[in-house]
């Protein structure tokens, strides 16, 4: 037959009430002329604050009977009624000891848990702060952010970026046609689409409206242009559902082989190739190099 062997508790407590009969009998040995007090209440905070309530109550109980046959046999001469007052003030004093001891320790769990979830409520409301509501990628303030920590890493680096400014052409028919709740879902499938083209490196954010974009880092200029006609050619799949609205997208990219002055510069560079993809009749890609002439990346043909 298995016998359960005993928690760590409960050894705990048992030796803890064996500690403090060795307590009791030095002090029945060294007589009156040596105090210990302080090895009297140091287990009863010990049990309270490591082992709970009732472990701390019962140390508390047994400290003040130690105590108590300490004097009793060690304290000859004194009358009784001062050995008995004298133990239930230090029984009342270290019971009290006991439950504040235990209530510092449930108020110090307390607060560390209150603590952890303010922490995860600000972490929630940070992400919220940065992050779109409607398709769930990078809001324009975190996209400008990452946008400026990038352009300064790559100032220090050398190292290519480029910046793509995504539109959703005719986007309003489906508004129209449609309703809002159909724009909504086409804007988070247009966001999802960007999400699994893009490398898990780069940063893609709704910047407002039907308006996306897409930081690249790092990357080759042929793999870039290569996933903006991917994006291009899947946001073509995705507008062919919505027969009749001419649906699609214009694509702007700011190419520099060395990064920009400023982050705003990289935005408007975007956006004015942008701009052309739609005076050329949508449904392209255009790249801008810094200083040169907006030039058509092989226009997708519809």
């Amino acid at each position: 037959m298995n016998l359960a062997l005993p928690s760590i508790r409960t050894v705990l407590a048992v030796l803890g009430v064996a500690g403090l009969a060795l307590v009791g009998l030095l002090d029945y040995v060294t007589g009156p002329w040596m105090s210990f007090a302080l090895l009297y209440v140091a287990p009863v905070l010990a049990a309270a604050w490591w082992l709970g309530r009732g472990p701390g109550l019962v140390a508390a109980v047994a400290s003040s009977v130690c105590w108590f046959a300490a004097e009793t046999w060690g304290h000859h001469g004194e009358p009784l009624r001062v050995l008995v007052w004298n133990s239930g003030s230090r029984i009342v004093m270290l019971l009290a000891l006991a439950a504040m001891t235990v209530r510092i320790r449930g108020d110090q769990h307390r607060l560390r848990a209150i603590n952890r979830r303010l922490a995860e409520l600000l972490g929630d409301a940070e992400r919220l702060a940065r992050t779109d509501a409607l398709t769930g990628l990078a809001n324009a303030r975190a996209f400008v952010e990452r946008l400026r920590q990038e352009l300064a890493r790559a100032q220090r680096g050398d190292t290519p970026l480029c910046l793509a400014y995504v539109d959703v052409d005719n986007f309003k028919r489906v508004n129209d046609a449609h309703g809002h709740a159909a724009g909504d879902e086409l804007l988070r499938t247009v966001a999802q689409a960007i999400r699994e083209t893009v490398r898990a490196g780069d940063v893609a954010a709704r910047l407002g409206g039907d308006e996306f974009a897409v930081l690249f880092v790092g990357a080759r200029e042929g793999a870039m242009e290569s996933a903006a006609q991917r994006l291009l050619a899947r946001l073509t799949r995705i507008g062919e559902l919505y027969p009749g609205l001419e649906l699609g997208a214009s694509i702007g990219m700011a190419l520099y082989a060395t990064a920009a002055a400023t982050a705003e510069e990289m935005i408007r560079e975007a956006d004015a190739a942008m701009y052309e993809a739609k005076r050329r009749g949508k449904g392209r890609v255009v790249v801008s190099h810094p200083g040169a002439a907006a030039e058509p990346a092989s226009p997708t043909t519809h």
